[in-house]
């Protein structure tokens, strides 16, 4: 069974690396986020809090990082217009591994409008040694 605490670890490694362009363990080259552009052109970075597994402690990224829940993300962008932002989707759990995917949407000032998507990527960690490493290549998509 995985901890909240590892997951935690987990969610903030990509996060970081998506954020400042680092690599994760286990890889060599930088993960470049095809959408992070339009994430880092707003002075917030915005992320959800769903799938989230506890707070996490947001320090060393580019801006300052707003969490919130889809009802105050909703609010924000009926109030501030069209608002790019970031959100975990459900991790995939086995015993020795865990799949995370993060992914950029937009919401738009229209309630009525669904929230439009950007790219994603897609990490699978395993755990070797009793350290977490990602294994394959990263996948990258459309949302």
């Amino acid at each position: 069974m995985l901890s909240n605490k590892v997951l935690l670890q987990l969610q903030e490694m990509l996060l970081k690396a998506v954020l400042l362009g680092q690599s994760l363990p286990g890889h060599t080259q930088p993960i470049r986020f095809p959408d992070l552009s339009f994430i880092l052109r707003q002075p917030i970075i915005f992320l959800l809090d769903a799938n989230l597994s506890v707070p996490i402690l947001i320090r060393e990224f580019p801006s300052p990082i707003r969490i919130l829940s889809v009802e105050a993300l909703l609010q924000e962008s009926q109030t501030h217009g069209d608002i790019t932002y970031l959100q975990f989707q459900p991790p995939e759990v086995t015993d020795d591994a865990v799949r995370l995917t993060l992914e950029a949407r937009i919401a738009t000032r229209d309630p009525n409008q669904p929230k439009l998507g950007l790219s994603n990527i897609c990490v699978k960690f395993l755990k070797v040694a009793d350290e977490w490493k990602v294994v394959d290549e990263p996948v990258y998509s459309a949302v």
